[in-house]
């Protein structure tokens, strides 16, 4: 299969697995909402967020192995991609081991950190533990993961995710509808997590037979190439971890549990534009090592110009959607009580979020041609702004003002670090970088913008099937503005497009 073809296929697939992944847990939540209550909801968030930061411990082995494995690829070196696949499995057993430990300490801690009602301590700590235990699970199956991006298979993965994003939500239908809680959620979601882990384990044996290895302790000289590259991801993961999942547990710690339901319905709805950008970008990173790896650096700026492009593109729509209407959109999804508040947060974070998509591709593409030593040290200055700033702001401002504190944050040192960092790393200059990549398809969006705002003020929907709707009535604005601004690019992609397939349908005449 051609590289084009199999770059469209994981595209293509990666989007239905990120459609499935948005729209299940967007019409689930509501459910889980009224079934559990705001308290054991928060509790629930809460255990998630806290447990997440044992997912630091990836220490960016899954990155490393699909860098290792896709240049080994190319440059046809199976032993060297077998050398680094045991090695980091080697790893991840030593480390899965450590964090079942922790977990049983983890969960002790949780009750006196967090206001969790009495009666309702020993269900959370259930929650922890499990909720650990299968983060150590999933850090086993990502070396295997790891390897499926490296071979561009993502279509694999994709169908992996879609099925245990279903699965799961009959499970939690099934399992609240029973009148079961919280301890019953977590066993459900436990069991999910290691049969997805099982399925990406298979699949990787199946696909690259060398990554079946013996798990040895690897020598120091593979131990320094995996380490050289998965450190500076490792800070990238640390730094991720702090600025995403950080806002949750500084809630829950400084202000209530039931406040933090308020605060993850907008986190949620922030979050799921991001998984637009880690859909679309995880594609990247095996086609720029392969590139680097062939010297081609021009098709390298190409693929940040439009990789850039189309991240903005399809998220810009959505994002406008949720900053001009968000209010409206969490009344009729989550009820009129939540609007106000979670509707504020949401537009605060979708600064934050404008700025993680626009520069994800550049994100990206810098993994893939091990150039992100100076993202990982952006990244480590970012997490510790932000920490500090929501820290101070939660106690001036109250709710709003941890997410203020991620937005300013994230604003500031994206404006500063990343058009630098494509100029010097890249060659692309930051005009053309912030013109081409980013301005012309930010002016695709005012139309847009001016006809959603006119929309919600003159035509307030009273169900979500009228706000959908209304959307859907309002996109042509978008698209039009779009192909005037692209016109010309747009034309000569379908010229090559009939070109391509001439010869194809002249052979079947």
């Amino acid at each position: 299969m051609s590289s084009k073809k199999r770059f469209a296929i994981n595209v293509v697939t990666n989007w239905i697995a990120m459609a499935v992944s948005m729209v299940v847990p967007f019409f689930l939540a509501p459910f889980v909402v009224r079934h559990l209550g705001a308290t054991i909801y928060g509790i629930w968030i809460l255990a998630v967020s806290t447990v997440s930061y044992l997912n630091m411990l990836d220490l960016g082995l899954r990155s490393a192995i699909t860098r290792f494995v896709s240049k080994s690829a190319t440059e046809g070196k199976t032993q060297d991609a077998q050398k680094a696949i045991g090695a980091a499995l080697w790893f991840r057993v030593v480390i899965a081991a450590f964090v079942v430990i922790i977990s049983i300490g983890l969960a002790v801690w949780f009750p006196h950190i967090f206001k969790i009602p009495h009666d309702l301590q020993r269900p959370a700590q259930i929650t922890v533990l499990l909720c650990a235990l299968g983060v150590a699970t999933s850090l086993l199956s990502g070396v295997y993961t790891g390897v499926i991006r490296a071979i561009n298979r993502f279509d694999v993965l994709s169908t992996i995710t879609m099925t245990q994003t279903l699965v799961r939500a009959v499970g939690v239908i099934l399992i609240l509808r029973s009148g079961h809680g919280l301890v019953v959620l977590a066993i459900w979601e436990f069991a999910v997590v290691l049969s997805s882990s099982t399925a990406e384990m298979l699949s990787a044996l199946k696909l690259y037979p060398p990554c079946r290895v013996l798990v040895l302790r690897p020598d120091m000289e593979t131990l320094k190439s995996i380490w050289s590259y998965s450190f500076k991801t490792f800070v990238i993961i640390v730094a991720v971890q702090i600025v995403f999942y950080t806002d949750n547990v500084v809630v829950g710690a400084f202000l209530s549990v039931g406040v933090v339901t308020f605060y993850s319905i907008a986190g949620s709805l922030a979050m799921y534009s991001g998984q637009i950008s880690t859909a679309m970008g995880t594609t990247f990173i095996p086609m720029a090592s392969g590139l680097d790896a062939s010297g081609n650096s021009e098709s390298l700026k190409k693929l940040l110009i439009r990789g850039t492009q189309a991240m903005l593109g399809l998220m810009l729509p959505i994002g406008i959607t949720l900053l001009l209407r968000g209010k409206t959109f969490i009344g009729l999804w989550m009820g009129p009580q939540f609007s106000e508040t979670s509707g504020t947060i949401l537009q605060i974070l979708l600064i934050s979020q404008f700025f993680t998509i626009g520069n994800s591709t550049a994100g990206q593409i810098a993994y893939g041609v091990d150039k992100h030593k100076s993202v990982a040290t952006c990244a480590a200055i970012e997490a510790a702004f932000n920490l500090g700033l929501s820290l101070v702001l939660v106690k001036v401002i109250g709710l709003y003002g941890v997410a203020w504190g991620t937005s300013i944050s994230m604003a500031v040192v994206h404006l500063i670090f990343w058009p630098r960092f494509v100029n010097r790393e890249l060659g692309v200059s930051p005009r053309s970088y912030l013109w081409d990549g980013w301005g012309k398809i930010v002016a695709c969006s005012i139309p847009f913008g001016v006809a959603s705002l006119l929309v919600d003020r003159h035509f307030h929907p009273g169900s979500l099937v009228a706000f959908f709707g209304q959307i859907l009535l309002t996109l042509p604005v978008y698209f039009l503005a779009v192909l005037a601004i692209f016109h010309k690019p747009l034309s000569s992609a379908f010229r090559q497009w009939q070109a391509s397939r001439r010869p194809v349908l002249q052979g079947m005449a």
